[in-house]
């Protein structure tokens, strides 16, 4: 147990917690932790290209809820302040609360937004649509034709091995953990609920500029909903100044 323990910053504040579960541990009660030291400044998420989307933070959980059209779309990011020639981490945990009506990304972009009604991929019965010029995400979408978790990389407009990153259906409302890190060559590795998923060998440019990006689109099979995404936490770093 003290070994899944580590530390990051929150608000100012050093927060432990366990790798696995997510959950926040007690210093007093959890055992030896691994004490990180972090600095740098702080950087904001912002909203773009909402379409009557809104975003809302309560309890420690923000939440995204598209418009009730098909394709609405939210990007939800930082700005774009992240070199990969320094080494990048992105991790979130998110849930959908219904796998059936979105598609999501999440990862590193180039861009802040996309064009209306697109996020940096799309996913549509068995073919990728990459609309990003650099980017390295994990991402669903409900228009594939076979429910499933996947990765990939985009390097100057050109589409990397997708790779499937689970072998199971997404559930309503069911959070999981997304992870992927660029090494300062441009290559790229994904990780689904702690587990790595796959690699793709210069899978960006390590010379664009990235921002932290989530992409959330509606894509109901019938009619349409206000859909949603909950994030418990979406932080990224660069491994060194």
């Amino acid at each position: 147990m003290p070994d899944r323990i580590t530390a990051r910053s929150e608000n100012g504040c050093l927060r432990y917690y366990d790798v696995v579960t997510g959950d926040t541990v007690d210093v007093k009660t959890g055992g030896p932790c691994i004490i990180q030291n972090f600095w740098g400044t702080e950087e904001k998420y912002t909203d773009s290209d909402v379409n009557g989307s809104t975003s809302v933070i309560a309890d420690g959980v923000c939440t995204i809820t598209l418009g009730g059209a098909d394709n609405d779309d939210h990007d939800f990011t930082s700005g774009l302040i992240f070199d990969p020639s320094k080494g990048l981490t992105a991790e979130a945990r998110i849930a959908l609360g219904d796998v059936d009506q979105t598609g999501l990304n999440f990862g590193f972009s180039d861009a802040i937004t996309e064009d209306a009604d697109k996020i940096a991929v799309l996913y549509s019965v068995t073919s990728l649509f990459s609309y990003a010029t650099d980017c390295a995400v994990l991402f669903s979408d409900a228009d594939a034709s076979t429910d499933r978790v996947r990765a990939v990389a985009v390097n100057g407009n050109i589409d990397g091995t997708v790779i499937t990153a689970s072998s199971a259906a997404l559930v309503d409302n069911a959070y999981h953990r997304y992870k992927v890190e660029i090494d300062p060559a441009g290559n790229v590795k994904f990780y689904y609920d702690n587990a790595y998923v796959g690699a793709e060998t210069l899978g960006v440019d390590p010379t664009a500029t990235f921002c932290a990006y989530f992409g959330l689109i509606s894509h109901p099979s019938a009619g349409a909903g206000a859909d949603t995404a909950a994030i418990s936490y979406m932080h990224a770093w660069q491994w060194r100044a």
